[in-house]
């Protein structure tokens, strides 16, 4: 889609940014999918789509449970600096959105940023534009069609380094999503649920199949696409660490590794990994015993 400078123009007095495939503002995980979008229409705080997220999804028919659990897991990703991804509909995604709180979630719509749906999370919506992201392909006016849903969660999934779902059932869009991240290589969650639940027959029978890792706690999910948190008397930040430094910290585990059998194991030059040891040690991920002896901090 091509605008003229002039709808470009009113576009960004409705406080609407237009980011087109090829800018520098483009999301780079989206270049991933077979069908990238062409253009964003988005509200909101940009450099959102720069920072690591995680998406959050499930069924809209969600019980108590999937509520308090999809909170409480967003809002650890956020105060962990993490930015939440979801679609903004009814039930698990409207939980997810406000544990993370606005300011650290993104909305992908399967509709125009200026249209609601739906309209029950009207004032959500809202927060989110003033404070988050919402982001959609579709024009701003555009009230939304029934197969745009499916399409959407193609971006949900692309623009994360994680998905999570808390509660669905066997059948849902929840398992679109699900079908895309697996085939963008992309880490799923699963939260598992009662066995009686209809809405956790699905989160159960992905973790059943080994289709998904589980999550029982927000760690789960951090650790495995390369986040830790740090205790300190400060709020707790994320370290992004390299996939050298996550080989390390998968050697080490809880054991303690002197440098010879990381040296043995990692298939790297001694004084390169000295190098990145010492990098490791001064962020606190890695402790150094005598002996050129390592072991995870903590």
């Amino acid at each position: 889609m091509i605008h003229s400078k002039e709808e470009v123009e009113a576009f960004a007095k409705q406080g609407i940014i237009i980011i087109k495939r090829g800018d520098k503002e483009y999301p780079k995980r989206l270049e991933n999918l077979y069908q990238p979008p062409e253009v964003l229409y988005c509200k909101g705080n940009i450099n959102l789509l720069l920072r690591p997220a995680v998406s959050i999804v499930g069924t809209r028919d969600c019980t108590r449970y999937g509520v308090d659990v999809t909170k409480k897991f967003a809002r650890s990703f956020a105060d962990s600096g993490l930015v939440v991804i979801s679609g903004l509909a009814d039930g698990i995604d409207a939980a997810a959105h406000m544990g993370a709180q606005p300011a650290n979630t993104i909305a992908v719509l399967g509709n125009g940023v200026n249209c609601y749906y739906p309209p029950s999370n009207r004032k959500l919506q809202d927060d989110i534009a003033r404070e988050g992201l919402l982001v959609s392909e579709y024009l701003p006016n555009d009230r939304g069609h029934k197969f745009y849903f499916p399409q959407r969660n193609r971006i949900v999934a692309a623009l994360s380094q994680a998905l999570l779902i808390t509660e669905a059932d066997l059948k849902s869009g929840t398992m679109i999503t699900k079908d895309f991240a697996l085939d963008l290589g992309i880490d799923v969650f699963s939260v598992p649920g009662p066995v009686t639940s209809f809405a956790s027959r699905g989160t159960n029978n992905l973790i059943k199949t080994a289709a998904c890792s589980i999550a029982t706690e927000p760690a789960d999910v951090l650790q495995a696409f390369g986040v830790t948190q740090k205790n300190d008397d400060k709020p707790n930040t994320i370290v992004q660490i390299s996939f050298e430094e996550k080989q390390i910290l998968d050697i080490l585990g809880r054991d303690e590794v002197h440098i010879d059998e990381l040296v043995e194991k990692i298939k790297m030059p001694i004084r390169k990994l000295a190098t990145l040891l010492t990098q490791m040690e001064m962020s606190a991920l890695i402790e150094k015993l005598p002996g050129n002896i390592f072991r995870v901090c903590g």
